[in-house]
């Protein structure tokens, strides 16, 4: 298949809303995402959020740059769930907190790389899902905008930079502290 005949297909990829990515993997986030959520949602972020270990994903391949530092071990920050599922994801599976949902989640089951100039680079269906390790039932659609993808992949590396940059520092300190004092660092006061 031409490239961007791909690109069209994958454009079209909608999400099925069968919940399985709000239940199998581990949606992780940032202090960015945190902090849209903690405004929309009014709740503290200690209550919006995990820290799981290493140990708790299906992909860990990839969780390196993520890892958290911290007086009793390597952790790595996530939605919380309830009864193995996402805290926002309502019984009949709709998210609670769509328009503040995670960029992860926007971009869901896609994932995209984008070049130094901020254009698309490449758009493929996560591994997670082409490996069968989470059965995302995603359907074809009508074709999203490239530049809302494309706005998001740019956020996605902006905020994912700048968190990154902030768990290096804290990563660095000679005192590392726990969930609250982590939290406390990253800016939010409870």
């Amino acid at each position: 298949m031409k490239k961007n005949e791909r690109l069209k297909k994958l454009l079209k990829v909608h999400c099925a809303q069968c919940g399985t990515c709000c239940s199998d993997p581990i949606a992780t986030v940032t202090h960015h995402d945190l902090r849209r959520l903690v405004k929309h949602t009014g709740k503290p972020a200690r209550n919006l959020v995990k820290l799981y270990t290493c140990s708790d994903f299906i992909d860990q391949d990839e969780i390196e740059e993520d890892l958290i530092y911290l007086s009793y071990g390597k952790r790595i920050m996530g939605l919380r769930k309830l009864d193995e599922r996402c805290i926002f994801l309502s019984k009949d599976r709709q998210c609670t907190v769509y328009e503040a949902r995670p960029i992860l989640c926007r971009t869901y089951p896609l994932e995209l790389t984008i070049t130094e100039e901020n254009k698309l680079d490449e758009i493929n269906i996560r591994d997670i899902i082409l490996d069968k390790s989470v059965s995302c039932k995603y359907t074809y659609g009508k074709q999203k905008p490239l530049k809302k993808i494309l706005n998001y992949a740019v956020q996605d590396v902006i905020e994912t930079d700048s968190f990154e940059r902030k768990l290096t520092k804290w990563n660095k300190r000679a005192e590392k502290g726990g969930k609250n004092e982590f939290l406390a660092f990253l800016g939010f006061k409870e």
